[in-house]
């Protein structure tokens, strides 16, 4: 019995034959003097005579094999196929012109956008971390890089890059439905000008679960949409100016995978896993590579253990050099018809040993969102780098970054040094970004975020801090929020939909105005829906970005986790509700462990759309040269430091000076090492102003410790101006031998770390209940405060509150309860290896006075 490859090796010998595609049926036709002026019936019998199989024979080769065969002369072939083009690409075309050497097409791309595909046969190659981690790389370098996921049945780039896209303008569905714009996710801004896209392939909302279903059925259906959607994808890509447009496709034989392939063309990354199991996709990978035969990509194998790397390639030649040659004979097709190569011997595998990079086993990559490139082994990155090379893009862009960065603005009333360009800043300032909560604890500048962010006019302060001086949103605490939180506590979602009701009537948010309406929104019926009333006045308005902070100081601690659940069920229905999220975002500014008190999908609500705010030991040091350089008493004792912190402002300010360059910098000013305690004063810096425990889950990077920027502010105004603190006074020269005191550097640090406990207080006050009376609460809670003083740390729960008890007039589970509050908050933290035991947090020691004691287990 003929099957379908027999059938074309058979037809050779009848006529010169040539395929069409025509989806979904490819044109096979046979061009041959033979059948002038023979009917069809007869040039279809003559034809299975030349071939010696049955008229039925070979219509049921054709049927089963979707192929229609049409017996021309040339004449006829020129008159019913002028342009002899396909209409739609495939994987049956693509097998059908291998079996026939039909050659593809070898023309570079007309446009200077850099396309590169990643493709698998098989899912669980990690084909899509290796696009995200070299997106990343290209983007730290300058490229401005446009992601699509055409992962039509799996799609995973939004869970990798940690964003999703709740509208449709921001996916390929869009794109499919034709939405007027596209408007993809920044998902990557590292400093410089380059920065990473995402148009992800669907929203993430199970309101589009239709819509994608039937996308996937269209694909199958009709595989020029895809076309269409790559042809209007690159339009944008150029117009926007990206330099490079990845594209994650679909592993297996996805219908949309050749389409993309043949319409952009580009070098394919084939991740395979050497387990014998790809052998059987030996002729799709060729058809994947010989879509760019000029350039048609490169192999990556992960090494799934430790293996040594020499038996690992020991053990796989056999594999390798099959791929390789592939890999060979598509680059050798090429040789033959394009003029780009000037050698026509065909090369072998051993030429491309460079084309197939391994990627050792790294622990980086235990987690479900993508690691940073500090995060990688030296091997990983190493492998990244001969990627890059391979696929030509190891250069970095030449733009003037001055031109992209964010201009920079004075800290204000409040805070008179530059405003460090960390990456949270960069990310919540692109417009349109669907970031929703900012995360972090105290110190780590949330408030000063959501300052820029209103200045820049990227959302406008819905409920703010009590010490904002800008006169938007309304101060928390506040009369108005004390009355509403009585009003409104048997249900507390309320008071946020009446908030919101209010601002929406108010231009701009201002202070003044947004009292006056939220007072009156109080005086509406109990049986009032605010949620109706908000959707008749948004209606055909432009969107608006509310930004919400200052919720540690609005209630008392009776009330605060009742109203932060509120806030976070009001918050998850305004962005599940497409009726209140076309024209509402809201963006709230919380400290990290107020979010564990949202409700039981907070993991969920929070995933795609949050960041998490904290200071690593490279942004520190920055902020810490650029806070030095705007003090008059540091430009007159150390003008030289100064001075080369003016030749190196623009990295500084952008946080990327490295901190060995740091140290080297800061080191002019202090001490070389601390005789008090024998300790390197660079080692101090870092561990004495540290908090080593993170909020951000994702974190598993070397340097774990974490920072607050106002602490070191007030260490180094602390320095420059020594008046009497409420840890005594300093008597003396500021300087010894040329550089910073040392008394005063631990004055200067238990004082700032004082203050700190002390800012802190203020927040414990609505944290913590020790007493329904507000007065009497902050008295006991100083009072549990100072009762620290002189107590051991490391220590174990139980003993540590019997002994507060002894010292203070306060019940043991409210003493319990408080010191998990104050852990949460970062006073304390776990002893690693000892349960149940708690240690100070190295900020909080001098401050709390406790006396570290080394013990056993």
């Amino acid at each position: 019995m003929m099957n379908a490859n027999q059938l074309l090796r058979a037809a050779k010998k009848v006529g010169e034959i040539k395929t069409v595609f025509r989806f979904p049926y490819v044109h096979l036709i046979c061009i041959s003097s033979r059948f002038t002026e023979l009917e069809l019936d007869e040039r279809e019998l003559d034809f299975c005579r030349s071939i010696k199989i049955s008229v039925a024979e070979l219509r049921r080769i054709l049927r089963n094999s979707l192929l229609s065969l049409r017996l021309l002369t040339a004449d006829e072939f020129l008159e019913e196929y002028p342009d002899n083009k396909d209409r739609g690409h495939h994987w049956l075309s693509a097998l059908i012109d291998q079996e026939l050497k039909e050659t593809s097409s070898t023309e570079e791309p007309s446009t200077r956008i850099k396309v590169i595909h990643f493709y698998g046969y098989k899912g669980g190659q990690a084909r899509s971390t290796l696009l995200g981690l070299l997106s990343t790389t290209l983007a730290e370098d300058g490229w401005k890089v446009l992601v699509v996921d055409s992962d039509i049945e799996a799609p995973s780039l939004d869970i990798l890059y940690a964003r999703t896209s709740r509208t449709l303008s921001g996916t390929l569905l869009g794109v499919i439905q034709s939405t007027s714009d596209i408007i993809p996710e920044r998902v990557r801004t590292p400093e410089g000008s380059g920065y990473v896209d995402l148009l992800a392939c669907r929203p993430k909302s199970a309101e589009f679960d239709i819509d994608a279903s039937a996308f996937a059925l269209r694909c199958a259906l009709e595989p020029m949409i895809i076309e269409d959607a790559a042809k209007r994808i690159v339009e944008f890509a150029i117009e926007k100016k990206y330099d490079a447009l990845l594209i994650d496709h679909r592993s297996g034989l996805s219908p949309v995978t050749l389409p993309w392939m043949n319409t952009l063309l580009g070098p394919t990354v084939v991740c395979v896993r050497l387990d014998e199991q790809w052998r059987p996709a030996e002729q799709f990978i060729k058809s994947v590579l010989r879509t760019n035969s000029a350039n048609p990509g490169v192999f990556v194998s992960w090494k799934p253990d430790d293996e040594n790397l020499d038996s690992y390639r020991q053990r796989n030649n056999m594999q390798i050099d099959s791929l390789l040659d592939i890999l060979a004979e598509a680059i050798s097709e090429a040789a033959e018809i394009s003029d780009s190569f000037e050698e026509e011997a065909e090369i072998s595998s051993v030429e491309l040993e460079d084309h197939w990079i391994v990627w050792s086993y790294d622990s980086a990559f235990r987690q479900s969102r993508l690691p940073e490139k500090n995060q990688l082994s030296g091997l990983s990155i190493e492998s990244l780098n001969k990627l890059r090379s391979i696929l030509n893009v190891s250069y970095k862009t030449t733009e003037n970054i001055a031109e992209n960065t964010l201009l920079l603005s004075p800290s204000g009333a409040s805070d008179e040094g530059d405003l460090i360009q960390t990456e949270a800043l960069r990310e919540l300032s692109v417009p349109n970004n669907s970031i929703s909560y900012v995360l972090g604890r105290k110190g780590t500048g949330k408030t000063r975020l959501l300052r820029e962010l209103s200045k820049a006019g990227v959302g406008e302060p819905l409920l703010v801090d009590s010490n904002s001086r800008d006169d938007k949103g309304l101060k928390s605490p506040s009369p108005e929020l004390t009355r509403a939180a009585e009003l409104y506590k048997d249900t507390p979602e309320k008071l946020w939909w009446h908030l919101l009701s209010a601002a929406i009537d108010v231009p701009e948010t201002s202070t003044d105005e947004l009292r006056r309406l939220f007072s009156q929104e109080m005086e509406q019926p109990t049986s009032d829906d605010p949620i109706l009333r908000i959707l008749e006045k948004i209606e055909g308005n432009s969107k608006r970005t509310f930004l919400i902070d200052g919720l540690e100081t609005a209630f008392n601690a009776k009330l605060i986790f009742t109203y932060a659940e509120a806030l976070f069920r009001f918050i998850q229905t305004v962005e599940t509700d497409s009726r209140l999220s076309k024209y509402i975002h809201l963006k709230l500014f919380i400290r990290s462990d107020l979010v564990g008190r949202g409700f039981q999908n907070i993991e969920q609500q929070l995933h795609g759309k949050s960041l998490y705010l904290s200071w690593d030991t490279q942004k520190i040091f920055n902020f810490i040269l650029s806070r030095i350089s705007r003090i008059q008493w540091y430009k007159e004792q150390f003008p030289s430091l100064v001075e080369d912190i003016e030749e190196n402002r623009t990295d500084i300010l952008k946080g990327s000076l490295p901190t060995e360059d740091c140290e080297i910098l800061l080191m002019k000013a202090f001490p070389e090492k601390i005789r008090r305690n024998n300790l390197a004063t660079k080692t101090f810096l870092k561990t004495y102003f540290a908090d080593s425990a993170s909020d951000r889950p994702e974190i598993s990077t070397s340097d774990k410790l974490r920072y607050y920027p106002r602490v070191f502010d007030k260490f180094l105004q602390v320095i420059a101006d020594p008046q009497p603190t409420d840890v005594g006074s300093f008597q003396g020269s500021q300087t010894e031998g040329g550089k910073i005191s040392q008394s005063l550097i631990f004055i200067a640090h238990e004082a700032a770390s004082r203050e700190y406990l002390s800012q802190l207080q203020s927040e414990l006050n609505y944290l913590v209940s020790l007493s329904d009376d507000f007065s009497e609460n902050q008295t006991r809670i100083k009072a549990l405060l100072d009762a620290f003083e002189g107590l051991k740390t490391p220590f174990k729960l139980d003993e540590c509150v019997s002994e507060l008890t002894s010292k203070v007039n306060i019940d043991k589970r409210d003493i319990r309860t408080a010191i998990e509050r104050m852990k949460n908050v970062g006073m304390f933290e776990d002893r690693p290896d000892y349960p149940g035991q708690l240690r100070v947090g190295r900020l909080f020691k001098s401050s709390l006075k406790m006396k570290y004691v080394r013990g056993k287990k």
